[in-house]
């Protein structure tokens, strides 16, 4: 035990003086998240989704939705409690419900009060949504020839959880993280100690082999438990981020890092320098970062990726860490997420095992 303290500790001395690996796996991660959540803000949305109740018992009511033109933006026609639920995931911009008594109205030259549900928390919706509901109401009532404004706009703001941009990227990018703790602070660093010798040197000793290895994956354990630290304590006091569910979020955290310090040993027993290991790395990272749903949504992507989506560990890491986070919509049951993160970690071990050289 006191040979992987001692281990250990010098694994943490020399993680704090390189600095590079420090920006990369500590600090630059963080920044990126805070980036993209303050400039993409409420204006991640390239659509705008407009649904309609239709409750008029008349033929008013479908004539209006009839009339209404479907191809400046997505019109959605749906029921109150599907409408509402899906204003409230962030996946519609205003909801208009046309009253039970509209026709009936409309007959004795009664004004119809038709309500308008927002979201206050979205920019898109409480500008531009209410804004082009209101622009269509005023085209309908013009379409009432020779009758007064019959249509009155009534806003109701609807308060609901909405989903900021901080929100789907803090995740994301602690994700990211995990991934650059197995790509530059797991490979690079084991290719530099194998370079400079140093694992031939521990063999003229009396350490063993497991206790050189369990020294260093408890460090590197202990630095992805830092990273989701550093990342709770930004996303708490700078943003209000917090935790839903703490224990899935803890074995979460564990998993990725498992997983993707594996990766790291994999890399390292597979490239035949530091060069040639980083170039293998970077060949995973970027695509892994851009096609996992990490900083891009998954639903953004073409359906040509759609396979290599699904294929990534780095997607089903991030889709837990959402979930356990911010109570992100699941984009998998978390069952499914784990396993299929053990079973990358179970083919990652394989092969770190297999292709491990210690000179």
């Amino acid at each position: 035990m006191k040979a992987v303290t001692s281990l250990y500790l010098a694994q943490a001395r020399q993680f704090l003086r390189d600095r590079m690996t420090l920006l990369f796996v500590l600090l630059l991660p963080v920044g990126f998240a805070v980036f993209f959540g303050l400039v993409f803000s409420g204006s991640s949305a390239f659509v705008l989704r407009i649904g309609v109740v239709n409750e008029d018992t008349g033929a008013a009511g479908g004539a209006l939705v009839a009339g209404l033109p479907h191809e400046a933006y997505d019109l959605q026609v749906d029921g109150r409690q599907a409408l509402e639920a899906s204003l409230r995931q962030g996946d519609v911009h205003a909801v208009m419900i046309l009253p039970a008594d509209m026709s009936e109205r409309l007959a004795s030259g009664l004004s119809v009060p038709v309500e308008v549900l927002y979201d206050p928390a979205n920019s898109t919706s409480a500008g531009v949504g209410l804004g082009l509901v209101r622009t269509l109401l005023s085209e309908a009532n013009l379409g009432l020839a020779g009758a007064p404004q019959l249509l009155e706009m009534r806003p109701t703001s609807l308060q609901v959880e909405h989903a900021r941009a901080i929100d789907f990227y803090l995740p994301g990018m602690l994700g990211v993280a995990l991934l650059w703790l197995g790509v530059f602070g797991t490979a690079q660093p084991v290719m530099a100690q194998r370079e400079g010798k140093i694992f031939r040197r521990f063999q003229v000793t009396a350490i063993t082999r497991v206790t050189i290895l369990t020294a260093e994956v408890a460090w590197r354990v202990t630095v992805g438990l830092l990273q989701a630290a550093i990342f709770l304590l930004v996303g708490y006091f700078g943003f209000k981020v917090g935790v839903a569910d703490w224990l899935p979020f803890a074995a979460s955290v564990l998993m990725g890092t498992l997983v993707f310090v594996s990766l790291g040993y994999a890399l390292a027993g597979i490239g035949r320098s530091p060069e040639g290991t980083m170039a293998i790395g970077q060949l995973l990272n970027f695509p892994m970062m851009m096609l996992s749903g990490s900083i891009i949504s998954a639903d953004m992507l073409p359906a040509l990726f759609r396979p290599v989506v699904a294929a990534m560990p780095l997607t089903y890491l991030s889709d837990m860490l959402r979930q356990t986070m911010v109570g992100a919509p699941a984009m998998h049951p978390m069952g499914l997420d784990f396993a299929i993160l053990g079973a990358w970690l179970v083919g990652l071990l394989a092969i770190a095992v297999w292709r491990w050289r210690w000179e």
